[in-house]
């Protein structure tokens, strides 16, 4: 129902990279901005970017749309930048995702980004307790089935990952989680916890399936509780030399609020 009219916009003719689904962004929350940077709160069952198809609307779409309202965009004024995300997250997971709106930014934050600049922190409400602390492992994901898995030692086709974690509260069989991401792999998170024998709540692709339909059939969930609501920018440099060491934080979602707050009612033993 957001989707007002859904239509191509391009710029000059061989600009054909630059089109974008025109979409209703006011409800669109907005956690930061400024000049260079967008920081926006993605919702579950919503794709970061455009799949093979491209049929459906996207993260980006709503925040071009967001920014060509404003006229910061105007996709037929512009013939070689378009705004674009810096990070991504599942479909079924939401919370912060950065946005470069000029050039600068944009390659700024990226830059960052690959240089370990920016941290990025998650909450997660998982089944059973774990230790706080650095854990690591080796990912490997099978592309045509869209899964990943988690193992302890390396080999060809895996690829190191490393995520620190700190449990905010618990009651012995749910535990609420702060999590630093500091490699992003796909699923990681989700996978990761699993293999360590804490998946997340309302994950069923790495979770438990008959758990999670209690949650759906008391609560309605329909996605992990995992929500990506913190980002902390470190050391930045030249245009964006202002950023270094904001945070940007976003508050937990109602329904993962009441879910909380629910499961933490009595302290079990």
């Amino acid at each position: 129902d957001d989707i007002i009219e859904i239509k191509y916009i391009k710029s000059k003719p061989e600009n054909k990279a630059t089109k974008f689904i025109k979409v209703d962004a006011r409800g669109m929350k907005i956690t930061y901005e400024d000049d260079h940077v967008l920081v926006v709160e993605k919702w579950p069952n919503i794709l970061v970017h455009p799949d093979e198809k491209g049929k459906e609307a996207t993260l980006t779409d709503y925040v071009l749309s967001y920014l060509n309202e404003k006229g910061h965009y105007l996709p037929e004024q512009e013939v070689t930048f378009t705004p674009a995300p810096c990070n991504r997250l599942d479909r079924n997971t939401s919370g912060l995702v950065i946005f470069g709106k000029s050039f600068e930014g944009l390659r700024g934050v990226n830059e960052m980004i690959r240089e370990e600049k920016v941290e990025k922190y998650y909450n997660a409400l998982v089944t059973g307790k774990i230790k706080d602390g650095l854990y690591t492992g080796y990912i490997h994901k099978n592309e045509e089935a869209n899964i990943s898995k988690i193992y302890d030692e390396p080999a060809k086709d895996r690829k190191a990952i490393a995520m620190e974690v700190k449990t905010l509260k618990t009651n012995g069989a749910y535990s609420f989680l702060e999590i630093n991401l500091i490699t992003g792999r796909s699923h990681q998170i989700r996978a990761h916890l699993s293999h360590l024998g804490t998946p997340i709540i309302g994950d069923n692709k790495y979770g438990n399936k008959k758990l999670n339909s209690f949650f759906t059939n008391k609560f309605g969930l329909e996605c992990q509780i995992l929500y990506a609501y913190k980002i902390i920018f470190r050391d930045a440099t030249g245009k964006l030399e202002y950023l270094t060491n904001k945070t940007v934080i976003e508050s937990l979602p109602p329904i993962f609020k009441k879910i909380k707050n629910d499961v933490f009612k009595f302290t079990i033993k």
